[in-house]
């Protein structure tokens, strides 16, 4: 992200890059209680552990150790955390993003396709970015929330709002890993969340004042050097500009500063060799982006919501979101279809009490990609809405933050994710299910249901799920190559947890998702005992004697399937009551 190979120019700088450890930092400044400005997403791959583990569709259940840690570390050390989101795509980065998404896409079909090839290799089939991380995200949200403040952007670039508050907040650092930041002026430090390590905390802070030096460029004129070298806004560097030298020797010479020079069809022309009124736009929406003087007249997001989820939010006030569903491949199995119509009942919980106006269509925008030869785009969702027989709350009630209030909902919440699920899960089916294991059993009711999962293997997930909750999984475990059917498996049940996640999300279950809602599955595990499970049919059946109460999508099965197993155990806590975690006990493997 940023300004492309700019990070390895000042590597090549003398003190440009140095090793920090993060926590000896804050320990030694003189700021009482020093400011650490944190980009969540960027911090996300240096806390889901290896990135060899990804092929399996990560070790989902480590996620809340790694997140809190994290802030624990800084906190203990002195720090106060202030952490920023996107809450929204910004319009000029619609077509990156999509160009970005098609390349994740095809990238993640041919590691899948060469599992066999790729997992002899150096790499072991390794998946980059953030793009399998739903699960490491909500426990970042979660301790960002808990442990910190967590702001969304929405009305500016995340970046340039992070910069924005570091310099009026007299921040000691930002930690990210995007090159933007070089580019601010500011007191504030630059710690690398690319190079950072959980386990010694040390990172390489990166000196934007070495550069603005080698460069020979006033700190106003370091936004045209980083438009016309090129950032995520506007990539389109003259030919003859072949290094970042001889980008701010242009820049000099024609004495650009922002704020000053007016960036007018001549000077676009002085400067690229051509006339083209719409790149001219984009050159200075590239530069206006380093501006951090700027005001919000009308937000996006009025204050009284803010509190509200992110996704209900983006339904509510008609801003994109986006379905992605990575690593699955569209040519076997119409997946995106399946998350649509989920997302569809979602659009219509929220828009039950909207006034229908004759001629007029509600619908709500998203990017998704409906087909494997189709690239993404935005697509009118329609909503399906609730039966007149399920009861909807306001939004403003749903997301009260009246926490007497929140709990009188609980059922009426409830009824409401049942519903989201399929019209045949009823609260009767649930109502025994203890938290720890609600959304996992809801995601397998719905992939059963729907025919994109077979009973076994669903019984498989849930034996997987359990051994994560009752600690029953080591934290070392030798990576053997996995088979495609089976990583497919793997993103098949975490795409959709993620869905269900955001059907919790929207339906006001927040208290719910900080304590019970975080994804358990290990992909790790799963693919180590696949295979010998799905035939053990004396191991299968003894090991879900005691799971048998959870097990509400059998009946999608044969008849000798959903009638297997003994009498249903003793209710365990109320689904959502307080109550004593799920039992503690090491399954004999």
């Amino acid at each position: 992200m940023g300004i492309v190979g700019l990070v390895t120019f000042l590597t090549r700088l003398p003190g440009g890059c140095r090793a920090v450890n993060i926590v000896d930092e804050i320990r030694k400044s003189e700021k009482k209680e020093p400011l650490v400005v944190i980009d969540l997403l960027t911090i996300i791959c240096s806390l889901s552990g290896p990135i060899d583990e990804n092929i399996y569709g990560c070790r989902n259940q480590f996620a809340w150790t790694y997140a809190s840690n994290f802030c624990d570390r800084l906190i203990e050390a002195g720090a106060r955390l202030v952490f920023f989101i996107d809450g929204k795509l910004q319009e000029g980065k619609y077509k990156r993003w999509i160009q970005r998404q098609e390349k994740v896409y095809a990238e993640c079909l041919k590691k899948l396709d060469n599992i066999p090839v790729e997992f002899k290799g150096k790499h072991r089939g390794q998946i980059q970015g953030n793009v399998t991380k739903h699960s490491f995200i909500s426990a970042m949200v979660t301790a960002a929330r808990k442990k910190g403040v967590l702001i969304t952007s929405y009305d500016v670039e995340c970046d340039r709002e992070v910069a924005s508050f570091a310099k009026k907040h007299d921040a000691l650092a930002v930690i990210t890993g995007d090159s933007d930041y070089l580019i601010y002026e500011g007191k504030w430090r630059i710690w690398s969340s690319s190079d950072f390590d959980l386990d010694t905390m040390r990172t390489f802070e990166w000196d934007k004042e070495v550069l603005r030096k080698a460069l020979n460029l006033e700190w106003s004129q370091m936004p045209f050097f980083a438009a016309i070298a090129g950032n995520d806004h506007f990539k389109n560097r003259p030919s003859r500009m072949c290094t970042f030298y001889q980008v701010a020797q242009r820049v000099k010479e024609l004495n650009l500063k922002l704020g000053i020079t007016r960036i007018s069809i001549e000077l676009y022309e002085k400067i690229f060799g051509r006339r083209d009124e719409n790149q001219r736009n984009c050159f200075e929406d590239a530069i206006t982006l380093y501006d951090l003087n700027y005001t919000v007249k009308k937000p996006l997001v009025p204050q009284d919501i803010r509190h509200y989820p992110n996704y209900a939010i983006c339904i509510l006030r008609n801003i994109p979101s986006s379905i992605r569903l990575p690593c699955l491949d569209l040519r076997e199995e119409d997946y995106s279809q399946y998350a649509l119509q989920l997302y569809r009942r979602q659009v219509g919980m929220l828009f039950r009490h909207r006034p229908i106006v004759y001629g007029q269509m509600l619908t709500s925008q998203v990017f998704i990609k409906t087909s494997h030869n189709t690239p993404y785009k935005i697509v009118a969702a329609t909503p399906i809405y609730p039966p007149s027989g399920v009861k909807v709350p306001l939004p403003e009630e749903l997301y009260t933050l009246d926490a007497e209030v929140a709990s009188t909902q609980v059922m009426t919440k409830l009824r409401l994710l049942c519903w989201l699920v399929s019209d045949t899960l009823t609260m009767d089916q649930i109502f025994y299910i203890h938290p720890n294991y609600l959304l996992d059993v809801l995601t397998l009711y719905f992939l059963v249901e729907n025919n994109l999962l077979d009973v076994v293997t669903a019984d498989i997930i849930l034996i997987t799920i359990h051994d994560c909750l009752t600690n029953a999984i080591e934290r070392r475990l030798p990576l053997i190559r996995p088979r495609k059917p089976n990583v497919t498996t793997c993103f098949l049940y975490v795409n959709f947890y993620a869905m269900m996640y955001f059907s919790a999300e929207i339906v006001g279950l927040r208290k719910e998702l900080d304590s019970y809602f975080l994804c358990k599955f290990d992909g790790v595990y799963f693919n180590a005992i696949v295979d010998q499970l799905r035939y053990d049919y004396v191991q299968m059946e003894s090991t879900m004697r005691s799971l048998s109460n959870l097990r509400i999508y059998a009946k999608f099965g044969q008849p000798a399937e959903a009638d297997g197993g003994p009498a249903e155990p003793p209710a365990i806590p109320k689904c959502l009551e307080e109550g004593e975690p799920a039992a503690k006990a090491t399954r004999t493997k």
